[in-house]
């Protein structure tokens, strides 16, 4: 039970988290436009409805083994899609692209707690093969995701090339950690932990691409110090 509430508060913490970014590039992009709303709202809306079914249907064990199509690399793979599907959208792409660099990478800290695999692991209840890499993975991109992100603050001038080397390397993490799970049928992944494939994966899978695009394209905004500072402020 102590665990189903941890996964439980640690998926809300962090999807609040990536839901302040988003209003804060929604508030930078639009300013004070009355566009702003619908898009607030929405994602709002959106968010907090996929949260809360994704934890119901996970609960009810909907995602178990031994179903055609498999249900958990299919939820990624939707999510997957629906995410790039935004990128069609001249908005949205402006939305990302006002979001600072520092937070979208900064926010991957989250990642750290892929080190459940590990513990999971020692408990005997995941083998190796899957939980020691997936883990291992998550850990160094969460160690570093600070890092990286305090170098863009600095305007560090190796920044934009680690930052790259970074999401390079935590998007390999991600799909390592799926292909295993996929060819081994995902052995131990049951609720509370399957939230992790089906939900965290593919959110932290976008944030990397939206990252590296605003990176490769040079399009992100990188705020001043202060502004930085009031961010907290500015998207409350």
């Amino acid at each position: 039970m102590s665990f189903i509430i941890f996964q439980v508060i640690t998926q809300t913490i962090s999807s609040t988290l990536h839901w302040l970014g988003l209003c804060f590039g929604i508030r930078t992009w639009a300013g004070p436009h009355p566009r702003r709303w619908p898009w607030l709202i929405g994602t709002t809306v959106v968010l907090a409805a996929w949260l809360v079914a994704i934890m119901l249907v996970a609960g009810n064990n909907f995602f178990h083994n031994g179903v055609l199509p498999p249900r958990i690399p299919t939820a990624m793979l939707l999510t997957l899609a629906f995410g790039y599907l935004l990128l069609l959208s001249t908005s949205f792409r402006g939305i990302i692209a006002a979001i600072p660099q520092h937070w979208l990478i900064g926010i991957q800290t989250f990642r750290v707690l892929g080190g459940v695999f590990i513990v999971r692991y020692l408990q005997g209840e995941i083998p190796g093969f899957f939980a020691i890499p997936a883990g291992v993975g998550d850990v160094l991109t969460g160690i570093f995701a600070p890092l990286v992100a305090y170098w863009l603050y600095s305007g560090k001038s190796y920044a934009r090339g680690a930052a790259i080397a970074w999401n390079l390397f935590g998007m390999a993490d991600l799909v390592d950690a799926v292909a295993i799970g996929v060819t081994t049928g995902g052995p131990g992944i049951v609720f509370p932990i399957v939230l992790i494939p089906i939900y965290a994966v593919p959110r932290a899978f976008l944030i990397h691409s939206y990252s590296l695009i605003g990176l490769l394209r040079k399009t992100s905004r990188q705020p001043q110090p202060r502004e930085a500072l009031d961010y907290g402020a500015d998207v409350a």
